[in-house]
């Protein structure tokens, strides 16, 4: 067994068996040397390298003589794995075999594109391979191919333009299987990817990319426009959207500088850094003369409870020191939040039936905003937005997925 670091904070692992260390500081993005474990239900544990702690611990089947590499990846803070076999036959003479792996439950259901490096992805008209939705990894068959380097590229299910990643280079020779792996990205939508040659190398492709949304929430109709630039490139964002709005994720460079502009005025644009393999909110909000702009990072993963849905309030409120909190049926989702800021995600009760959402505002008696014509669907992730001048509230919510 030997062990493949694909987790986005844990530097460097240890594996050990039956409380035993077997192999030591395994690296990021990184495999580590086989070592020879029990095949009679060992205990399997992940600690970071040189603590006490275990990450995980488990106690897989496996069969006696065979190859393994034990996955290590992360999913909103917590460490899990795979167990992926590597003694499948080899292919006929003088051809190779990909299959892919998604461990990546969170991004929902997805097309695989394998093709060669050159092909335009908008030229080709049936996916490789695409996922069910799934609620454990998922791994294709056995594809196999002549050898040679081919381009592996990963988007939402029907929807070429959604790309979730893009793994330039995946080279196989003869008589070899190589595994494309596909994990989360830290946020729950893009996916990082590495390539696994049976009883061979590891090679990673973390997501270089993040995804941005405009969230206008500008007093008095304001047109809001915004676009993210990284050397030569200029991406739009979003062309012009009039409070309250929220607009689609853009996939940009997350070493983008961000651009906004209000009625056509360059506004100044946070200078808050992307963090790759991201969903960002771009709040905009204020007065027309004299608007604020913040990047929110978003947690799009949906919730482990299907009977749930994942709320939180985002405050756009123009005019007001005041701070504002949020109820669903009169469970209380957030308080205390400020023009500008965003509470953390509450799971809240699923329903085919109309929610009231309503609003209070510290520096103001009652009810501020009361809304009762809102479904919230099962198992999706939702933010509520207040908007408008103080004297006049509105609120809008938009359903991630």
């Amino acid at each position: 067994m030997r062990v493949a670091n694909a987790t986005l904070t844990h530097p460097s692992l240890d594996l050990l068996v039956n409380a035993s260390i077997a192999t030591s500081a395994t690296t990021s993005d990184a495999v580590g040397a086989y070592t020879v474990v029990p095949s009679a239900g060992p205990t399997l544990q992940l600690n970071d390298a040189g603590a006490t702690t275990a990450l995980i611990t488990l106690a897989p089947t496996m069969t006696g003589g065979d190859h393994y590499t034990l996955l290590a990846y992360e999913s909103g803070g917590v460490v899990k794995t795979s167990l992926l076999n590597e003694d499948y036959a080899a292919p006929g003479a003088g051809a190779a075999q990909l299959r892919v792996f998604v461990a990546a439950v969170d991004a929902g259901k997805l097309d695989v594109y394998i093709t060669d490096p050159a092909t335009d992805l908008s030229t080709v008209s049936t996916p490789t391979a695409s996922s069910p939705v799934i609620t454990d990894a998922f791994s294709t068959g056995l594809l196999t191919y002549s050898p040679g380097t081919y381009r592996v590229r990963v988007t939402g299910a029907g929807n070429k333009a959604d790309l979730r990643i893009d793994i330039p280079a995946v080279t196989v020779a003869a008589l070899q299987i190589g595994t494309v792996v596909l994990t989360p990205a830290s946020g729950g939508v893009l996916l990082n990817g590495s390539t696994l040659i049976q009883q061979g190398a590891y090679s990673a492709t973390r997501n270089t990319n993040a995804r941005v949304r405009l969230a206008s929430a500008v007093s008095n109709a304001a047109v809001v426009s915004a676009t993210a630039s990284a050397g030569t490139s200029n991406v739009v964002i979003d062309t012009g959207s009039v409070a309250p709005s929220f607009g689609y994720y853009t996939l940009v460079p997350a070493s983008s500088a961000l651009n906004i502009s209000v009625n056509g005025q360059s506004a100044g644009a946070p200078t808050t850094a992307l963090t790759a393999g991201s969903d960002h909110t771009l709040l905009v909000y204020g007065s027309s003369t004299g608007p604020t702009a913040t990047v929110i990072a978003d947690d799009n993963r949906t919730p482990a409870d299907p009977s749930t849905v994942k709320l939180r309030l985002i405050n756009g409120i123009n005019g007001t020191t005041g701070a504002l909190a949020l109820t669903a049926n009169s469970a209380l989702v957030a308080s205390g939040i400020l023009p500008g800021g965003v509470s953390n995600y509450v799971a809240v009760p699923g329903s085919a039936n109309a929610m009231n959402l309503s609003m209070t505002l510290s520096t103001s008696p009652g009810t501020y905003y009361s809304n009762n014509t809102n479904v919230l669907n099962f198992k999706a992730v939702y933010n509520v937005m207040a908007v408008g001048d103080v004297s006049a509230p509105q609120s809008t919510q938009f359903l991630i997925r």
